[in-house]
């Protein structure tokens, strides 16, 4: 069973349409598109679309945290905490990096 995490914060169980695993066509019609894989913080796996900021998809906060993204505040906490790091990037933004559009989040086993 896999779980769909919308950009607007809803969420839905979903199980393959065969019963078994999710198979790329059906993988591509959740994502809206080219697919990638990526692992999660809890060891599952995150179908998203690969295109998905290219095609200025939204923001999909719960993927976002999901993934282990740092947020802004995050990334400047820990600057301020360890002032030898030195970071490369643009925090005057609300942005860091985050995964857009709908994803699929599912086990390992669940993708083939």
């Amino acid at each position: 069973m896999g779980l769909i995490l919308y950009p607007d914060g809803t969420s839905k169980q979903v199980s393959p349409a065969n019963g078994d695993n999710f198979r790329l066509p059906e993988l591509q019609a959740i994502v809206g598109g080219h697919i990638e894989l990526i692992n999660t913080r809890d060891g599952r796996l995150m179908v998203l679309n690969d295109e998905g900021k290219l095609l200025d998809l939204p923001r999909n906060e719960q993927a976002t945290v999901l993934a282990g993204f740092a947020s802004p505040a995050e990334v400047t906490k820990l600057l301020l905490e360890h002032p030898d790091i030195i970071y490369i990037g643009d925090l005057s933004g609300e942005e860091t990096d985050y995964i857009a559009g709908t994803v699929l989040v599912c086990n390992q086993d669940e993708v083939q």
